[in-house]
């Protein structure tokens, strides 16, 4: 009786864990305009725009005015990007005394979500596609938007043929459903009708200890998710759960341990590519992303954790998340720009590829020096452990596998 032909072992995913925000990042506008026409109010859009929105307007305005001004370095920054919690707490509050969301069937929603603009989602489908080919791999959306719902709405509307969500089911990604979604939500009644509250996230999950004890803050964390310390507390959370040594992947990992690559409190992976590519001066040989992977499987080395955003409330996810090996910025010129500020003021370097007649160059076409080099000419402020504080900017979901394939393509 010949025996069993064993099952080859699958190589390690590029990426592990990528995680995308999802108001201007996966869509190409912010979409809270767009949840309140679910509202039954017929003035609801004005309510929004001249009531709401404008008082969060003037309470942010006032608390920066107030604010010290030396935002510098990435803990002030934090800091100060932590204590907008008290605006964001008046502005639900403000919200829900409105019951601008109250009455909101779930059919409302999913009419709405089908106006919304989703950013290359061609690009978009396939990079999920490709992420989620490995059983071990995850695609998480992680967004301080007011209802989690209203994303799956959106998720489950796109077509990877067209340039807008989709009414027709069958174009939709099945790998869509796959994806986990975090973030607050429009508390609904027996009826299955909104109440006009949203839940607060830290509150609701307080005693089931899903994210392995990821809390502190005010109020016994009864708030959701409003800033980039929220944020930064679910992803240190969600990937710590990963990184645990019970923590079940379903697959048998030959030859790898399931730990992350030490990069330092701010590094990159691709920081560490760089290195090899450009230790002290430019180099004749080249070394992609798949080649670092290989050399790092004796080191335990199982996928990147990749972290996608546009906004300040990204910035402590992009930048002080050590189990993040790589941050992107998405969004091309005009957008970006309060992140933007926020990272020229604490000193982070912002890379993008390099341009070759206003179009995107191979490797052979890049500029003769490397990143390291441009560092030094730039004299890009280092962090107390000496790691190069590094995003990488780009406009559509392509370039992120191109840049971990090609990091020399950046400048």
């Amino acid at each position: 009786m010949q025996a069993p032909l064993s099952t080859p072992a699958l190589p390690p995913p590029l990426i592990r864990h990528l995680v995308v925000d999802f108001d201007q990042t996966l869509t190409l506008q912010d979409t809270l305009s767009t949840l309140v026409t679910a509202s039954p109010l017929p003035d609801a859009p004005e309510i929004f725009k001249h009531h709401l929105t404008k008082a969060y307007v003037e309470d942010y305005a006032a608390h920066v005015k107030a604010y010290p001004p030396d935002r510098n370095s990435i803990p002030s920054e934090f800091a100060f990007l932590s204590s907008l919690r008290s605006i964001e707490r008046k502005s639900i509050e403000r919200v829900e005394s409105s019951d601008i969301f109250k009455g909101i069937s779930r059919t409302a929603i999913s009419l709405a979500a089908k106006k919304v603009q989703v950013r290359k989602p061609a690009e978009l489908s396939a990079l999920v596609s490709k992420v989620l080919l490995h059983p071990a791999a995850k695609v998480t959306v992680l967004s301080v938007n007011w209802s989690a719902s209203f994303i799956r709405e959106v998720l489950d509307s796109i077509s990877s043929d067209e340039g807008h969500p989709s009414h027709h089911k069958s174009l939709t990604a099945p790998e869509f459903e796959k994806v986990e979604i975090i973030a607050n939500n429009l508390v609904v009644d027996a009826q299955g009708f909104t109440t006009g509250k949203i839940d607060r996230w830290f509150h609701s999950r307080r005693n089931k200890n899903r994210l392995n004890g990821v809390g502190g803050g005010d109020d016994n964390n009864e708030h959701g998710i409003w800033t980039a310390d929220d944020k930064l507390q679910i992803l240190d959370g969600i990937l710590e759960i990963e990184g645990h040594p019970h923590y079940e992947t379903g697959v048998n990992w030959t030859g790898t341990r399931d730990v992350d690559i030490d990069t330092g409190r701010l590094g990159t992976a691709v920081d560490q590519a760089n290195k090899h590519k450009f230790p002290t001066e430019t180099t004749t040989d080249t070394i992609t992303m798949s080649q670092l992977e290989m050399e790092e499987q004796g080191a335990g080395f199982s996928g990147y954790n990749i972290y996608v955003g546009d906004s300040p409330t990204d910035f402590a996810a992009l930048l002080m998340c050590k189990k993040v090996h790589v941050g992107f910025i998405m969004g091309g010129e005009g957008e970006n720009k309060s992140l933007l500020d926020a990272c020229e003021r604490a000193g982070v370097k912002v890379l993008e590829r390099n341009s070759v007649n206003n179009e995107g160059g191979d490797a052979d076409d890049c500029d003769a020096e490397g990143p390291v080099e441009t560092y030094r000419k730039g004299r890009i402020r280092r962090d107390g452990d000496g790691d190069l504080r590094v995003l990488y900017r780009v406009k559509g979901w392509e370039e992120i596998m191109e840049c971990l394939q090609h990091p020399e393509q950046w400048h």
